[in-house]
């Protein structure tokens, strides 16, 4: 009888864990489209991304929507190139640029944070030898998160060796040695030394007025913390604590790597850098100029993918059962976080509802909303209040970053609204 009772608490316990872990919805699926919108709504949605298309506007992309753990749309569409080759489809890796801020840096960070390993209040200076004697090492983790630190937005390092596609052979090689290690692309090499140059000039760069100004150089300095308090690459961190635990086959910095049949999207033909079409390198240049791992920049992803890492976030770090982050730490980061008279940000996300209607999101959008852009045509949001969560993913920057047609037409936010609209929210 006791060992039946036995089998009986473990069979129970077996079937509670199979429970919990579909209690999520698993959003790694193969279908190339699910859509349980209305009619009306999706029909939108298709018109005008395939007019987007036509119109040059991307050559592809892909949108999912997650509504109560339900995916209630997703769809592919387009081709990598205009050359309408190899169709977009559900492994179709893209280049999620300054997504990169929350769905690595960040999550980075929280773990960190959650661990006890770093506090909103420690400074750059605590961390990172290089910042010392300089305004930057005064600079705390919550201001860096905030973009409120004073730091410019960007420092076009790149343009120093490269100038109008002229390299600086100094710096820029097209063969690999023992000098000139780091990859930036196709018989593209930089010189060992250049980040560590990098660095040394943005810590003397004059720091502005601390208020909100969006900066890429805040999660420079953040992946370089993290790394520092690791000991460790912040990329092999998070595939072997976050993405590769949850399944993620398609996520990660340096596709090439582990992506090996082509299936990822070009960026930008690089005329005045790297003299190339970009495809598998970051399209970013500080990122490029790092190695294709920065705190700015760099990770490649599927908008299912994507899902999966927003759905955990969605449910207070947790995600098939299995706890990633605490749920105090989680809430705590992508709840807006006023810093020097600023009240748009979050904690390394987005939340530009909170201090009144956006422009950039739905007038549905409950306030608790947070998310990130990306310059490559990327965007997510997940809206707690309505339990929604929405992802769109191109490369508008091929084969031109500029014009930015996608930014014009509002394609991101009117589909996003169809959504809200069809959900009767």
């Amino acid at each position: 009888m006791r060992s039946y009772c036995r089998f009986l608490s473990f069979f129970l316990l077996f079937v509670a864990i199979i429970v919990s872990s579909f209690s999520q919805s698993s959003l790694l699926f193969s279908p190339n489209s699910c859509n349980q919108l209305a009619d009306d709504s999706s029909n939108i949605i298709d018109s005008l991304v395939n007019s987007a298309i036509r119109s040059h506007i991307f050559p592809g992309c892909q949108i999912i929507a997650i509504h109560s753990d339900t995916i209630i749309f997703y769809k592919n569409y387009g081709f990598l190139t205009y050359d309408s080759v190899s169709h977009v489809d559900a492994n179709t890796s893209y280049d999620v640029a300054s997504m990169t801020k929350s769905l690595a840096t960040t999550l980075a960070v929280m773990k960190l944070y959650d661990d006890g390993k770093i506090r909103l209040t420690d400074t750059v200076g605590q961390f990172l030898d290089y910042s010392s004697g300089t305004p930057v090492a005064s600079l705390t983790i919550a201001e860096l998160l905030t973009h409120t630190s004073g730091l410019s937005p960007f420092i076009p390092f790149y343009r120093e060796i490269s100038n109008n596609g002229v390299w600086d052979s100094r710096y820029l090689r097209p063969t690999e040695s023992d000098s000139f290690p780091i990859v930036l692309a196709d018989s593209v090499f930089l010189r060992y030394d250049y980040p560590d140059i990098v660095r040394a000039k943005l810590v003397q760069y004059p720091l502005l007025r601390k208020q909100y100004r969006y900066s890429d150089l805040g999660f420079f300095l953040l992946c370089d913390i993290v790394e520092t308090i690791l000991d460790r690459p912040m990329d092999e961190f998070l595939y072997e604590y976050f993405y590769q635990p949850m399944g993620l086959t398609r996520t990660g910095f340096l596709p090439l790597y582990f992506i090996h049949d082509g299936n990822i999207a070009p960026t930008e033909n690089d005329t005045y850098f790297r003299k190339r079409v970009i495809k598998g390198y970051v399209h970013d240049q500080t990122a490029s100029v790092m190695g294709g791992v920065c705190g700015n920049a760099g990770l490649f992803s599927t908008a299912q993918e994507v899902g999966v890492l927003l759905s955990m976030l969605m449910h207070g770090g947790v995600y098939k059962g299995r706890t990633y982050l605490s749920q105090k730490t989680v809430r705590q980061f992508v709840t807006t976080c006023p810093m020097h008279n600023c009240q748009r940000r979050a904690l390394g996300f987005d939340t530009p509802s909170f201090p009144g209607p956006s422009e950039i999101l739905p007038a549905a959008a409950g306030k608790r909303t947070f998310g990130h852009q990306g310059f490559t045509g990327t965007v997510f949001w997940c809206d707690p209040e309505n339990d929604l969560i929405y992802v769109f993913l191109s490369n508008r920057v091929y084969p031109d970053a500029e014009p930015n047609k996608l930014s014009k037409s509002r394609l991101r936010l009117i589909v996003h609204e169809l959504i809200y609209h069809s959900l009767g929210l």
